[in-house]
């Protein structure tokens, strides 16, 4: 069983998103005005997403690291049959870890790319959605 994969693409993708994150929240609040790009950065702290209603910090670590360790177990032979499913695995890992930090730090989760009408999201989401996909992927 080799975890070195898993565990430096997680390490990166943690790295990439609390960076990017530090980022732009040191750049101020978000200026409302007449900005029709496309795709946008727009600052906002999510306090109702997905895990908000998990609040006390201890349930929200315990139930990720729940989900983390019965993912472990089920898939263990059938996410290491190509490289996909260890780097899919640890892409997802590092961006929910990543969600998770915020959670606990800030109370909410920094969201910053705005595409469209599509709700703002971060790095960490995009590493969540294309791990999980890599992973299941792998599985096929």
């Amino acid at each position: 069983m080799i975890w070195l994969e898993p565990v430096l693409v997680a390490t990166a993708v943690l790295a990439t998103d609390q960076a990017s994150k530090a980022l732009v929240l040191r750049a101020g609040p978000h200026q409302p005005g007449g900005d029709r790009r496309f795709v946008r950065v727009r600052r906002g702290l999510n306090r109702h997403g997905v895990l908000g209603s998990l609040s006390p910090p201890t349930l929200l670590a315990l139930w990720g690291t729940t989900l983390v360790l019965v993912t472990l177990a089920l898939c263990d032979e059938a996410i290491h049959r190509s490289i996909l499913g260890p780097v899919g695995f640890g892409a997802a890992v590092g961006g929910a870890t990543g969600n998770m930090l915020d959670r606990v730090r800030l109370g909410a989760i920094v969201d910053f790319i705005a595409i469209g009408w599509w709700p703002a999201f971060n790095l960490a989401d995009v590493a969540i959605v294309s791990g999980a996909g890599l992973a299941l992927l792998s599985m096929l």
